[in-house]
């Protein structure tokens, strides 16, 4: 104990005898609670109305407006009205609606309400049964600050109130006027005699709906009859239908039989005009040839020999043509359909026969001159030139005569032909699916018939069912008059319709009941930024003053435990200053709330006894190993112990961590003082704190001398960089 003494008094000579470490001292003592009260002040109240009326939220209406009945609405006019009583938000109301836009985009405004053109419209657009929600658009610049969009959020909340008190305020203050009507008593004594009447008016409609239905349903039964008959033509349509399938049947096979006799026939007389086409090009050919050795030939002594070889090849060439172009092969053969040309056929065939008979008779005239002069045989030969040209002239006209009516005849022929067969298939296509429809109508008549008489039976009985209840109703409105709480209820409506509008509009007064009331924001905020600013100053301590006692002089057996709490004193002294002088300027300088200010105080100390201790065993066992491992302690503690948002709201690795933190229980403990106590949580807090006095003890005098070469190192380390203290 001697040994711890002798280290205090050694500190506080020192420190008083250097100005410099007194103006530390003085600067270690004032500034964490500059740091606890400027964040209380800035934290005070920035959620009441004082503040949060600076912040300027922009609000237009392009509502329209709609007429009900005789009364004008304009639900967006009645929220602007009541905006401008409201002030909670700096409302900002703009002429159009892009301006309080633009003024968002801009910055100006950190949000902007646009009442929709079509709002009131829509608000009640459940009369009409086509129900359209009205719709006020939101706009929110979230980049110009983080907490500021939260506290605007209100404003939508504010609006939808004043949204739901216009709209059930109008419509109820709408109902309640024209309600009067209910109260109203007509000259013959009865409650709402036209809506009676309009009711009566109904009853003798659905009666006469009723008596039509009846004559429905007495048609419907005539109808039988018709399903009657529908038998007889039912089994003659069976009957047409047997009788078509087998017309279709054999006419099918006929064209079946008829199509080859066709193609028969067009081939026929194709081979035939192809016949005669090659026959006189034969023809033409062999007259052409004759001609030319005519032509070539001179008259010799061997002339009548030449008129013999040609005569020879006249007959050779005509026996081949003339079953061809005979005039009766062609009259039997080749007809055109047309007598004119088939004459002019014939005629031509025998021009033929007489220019060959011509041609042969010339030619017996120039052998019988083979003994006479050459100029005879010279005149006959020329006489058998010219009827060969004859004759090929002829053959021209024959070939010109089957090119200009045989041919496109015979493809007239053949064509038409072809399609009286095609006709025929189309025909064959027909089947009886257009009288088996008939027949299964026919047969599904006396079905639908039933049906339809059912539906209008049924129908009917809801018509007399719906009368009955109507007639009913009727009694019972005619009775109404006479009830006395309905006499009551014409009463209140006659008395002040506004004053019931506004309680159906807002018919529920929440009453607040605050468990433990704290003033304002900042004296609930006080004990996060105390206990925050206690553990700073404890940091700040632990990094400035040195933990390794070097002067020993008259110290005799000096253990590590003495020079661990000999060392901590001023530590823990200056730490107390720094605890009364934030804890005074809190209550005196901030004006904070406090229900207990000697308890207050006392946590505070208690506290800093924990926090200092905690922080310079670290500093004392581990060096600047413990210095870093508080800032990790401050840096977590910051952000997962409770004291700005609530610790379930955060992520889990802090609610899981939240139990080991210090925090938790000096911020408890100073919650109790300023709000109110509880039971045992205020002596629950500060005997958890003990336990971390004891693990900052085991750190400082257990740890010390296992950690003490590693520190060695560290320190040497340092010093050999030339840079770091």
């Amino acid at each position: 104990m001697k040994n711890i003494l002798k280290i205090i008094v050694s500190d506080i000579k020192r420190l008083s005898t250097n100005v410099v470490a007194v103006v530390v001292i003085i600067g270690l003592t004032v500034i964490p609670c500059l740091y606890a009260w400027f964040n209380i002040l800035s934290n005070w109240d920035p959620y009441g109305e004082s503040a949060t009326s600076n912040l300027q939220v922009a609000v237009a209406s392009s509502d329209q407006g709609i007429v009900l009945g005789n009364f004008e609405v304009n639900v967006g006019d009645t929220i602007i009205s009541n905006l401008k009583e409201n002030k909670t938000i700096g409302w900002v109301f703009t002429d159009t609606a892009q301006e309080a836009i633009e003024g968002v985009y801009a910055g100006d405004y950190y949000a902007a309400l646009v009442i929709d053109e079509q709002f009131s419209a829509n608000m009640i657009s459940f009369l009409s049964g086509d129900i359209e929600n009205p719709v006020i658009t939101y706009y929110e610049n979230e980049k110009k600050n983080a907490i500021a969009p939260k506290i605007t959020g209100k404003v939508k909340t504010t609006i939808e109130r004043e949204v739901d008190h216009a709209f059930v305020g109008t419509i109820a203050e709408t109902f309640l006027n024209a309600s009067e009507y209910l109260a109203s008593v007509d000259e013959e004594g009865n409650v709402t005699g036209e809506g009676i009447a309009k009711l009566e008016q109904l009853d003798s409609d659905i009666n006469g709906v009723i008596t039509i239905l009846d004559s429905y349903i007495a048609l419907m039964d005539s109808t039988e009859q018709i399903s009657e008959a529908s038998q007889s033509v039912t089994e003659t349509a069976d009957s047409i239908t047997e009788l078509a399938e087998k017309m279709a049947q054999n006419a099918q096979q006929e064209a079946k039989e008829a199509k080859p006799k066709v193609d028969e026939a067009k081939n026929d007389l194709d081979n035939t005009i192809t016949n005669i086409n090659d026959k006189l090009d034969i023809l033409s050919s062999n007259a052409t040839t004759i001609e030319n050795e005519l032509n070539n030939q001179t008259v010799n002594i061997s002339a009548a020999s030449t008129a013999k070889e040609i005569q020879d090849n006249i007959s050779s060439v005509w026996g081949s043509t003339e079953d061809t172009l005979s005039p009766n092969y062609i009259l039997t053969n080749i007809s055109t359909g047309n007598s004119d040309i088939d004459d002019q056929l014939h005629g031509i065939a025998l021009d033929i026969n007489t220019k060959i008979s011509t041609l042969n008779t010339d030619i017996d005239a120039w052998r019988e001159t083979e003994e006479k002069g050459n100029a005879d045989v010279n005149q006959f030969k020329q006489t058998v030139l010219t009827d060969l040209s004859n004759l090929q002239d002829k053959v021209d006209v024959v070939r010109a005569s089957y090119s200009e009516y045989l041919k496109p005849t015979a493809d007239a022929v053949s064509s038409s032909a072809e399609k009286a067969v095609e006709e025929i298939e189309k025909l064959l296509k027909y089947d009886a699916t257009s009288i088996d429809l008939v027949v299964s109508n026919l047969d599904n008549y006396s079905a639908i018939m039933d049906k339809s008489k059912e539906s209008l039976v049924k129908s009917r009985d809801e018509a007399v069912e719906m009368e009955q209840g109507l007639s009913a109703l009727i009694a019972d409105i005619k009775g109404v008059s006479e009830n006395e709480a309905y006499q009551k209820f014409a009463e209140l409506i006659k008395s002040d319709p506004e004053f019931l509008s506004d309680f159906i509009s807002s018919p529920v007064d929440i009453s607040d009941e605050y468990i433990y009331p704290i003033e304002n924001n900042g004296s609930a905020t006080a004990p996060f930024y105390i206990i925050l600013s206690i553990w700073v100053g404890s940091l700040i301590m632990s990094t400035i003053l040195k933990t390794t006692v070097k002067d020993t002089t008259g110290m005799v057996n000096l253990k590590n435990w003495q020079c661990f709490f000999g060392r901590y004193f001023v530590t823990f002294a200056i730490g107390q200053i720094q605890t009364i002088i934030t804890v005074l300027g809190a209550f005196l300088f901030v004006g904070i709330q406090c229900q207990n200010y000697f308890l207050f105080w006392l946590t505070c100390a208690w506290t800093s006894l924990i926090y200092s201790l905690l922080l310079y065993s670290f500093t004392y066992s581990f060096g600047n190993v413990g210095e870093a491992l508080s800032v990790i302690l401050m840096v977590i503690q910051v952000a997962g112990a409770g004291g700005t948002f609530p610790i379930e709201v955060l992520p889990k690795v802090f609610q899981i961590l939240y139990k080991f933190m210090p925090f938790k229980y000096s911020m408890n403990a100073l919650r109790e003082c300023i709000g109110g106590f509880y039971k045992n949580t205020y002596r629950d807090c500060m005997l958890t704190l003990i336990a971390y006095g004891v693990v900052a003890i085991f750190v400082g005098v257990v740890l010390y001398h296992p950690c003490k070469v590693l520190n060695e190192k560290i320190e040497s380390s340092k010093e050999a960089s030339g840079i770091l203290i």
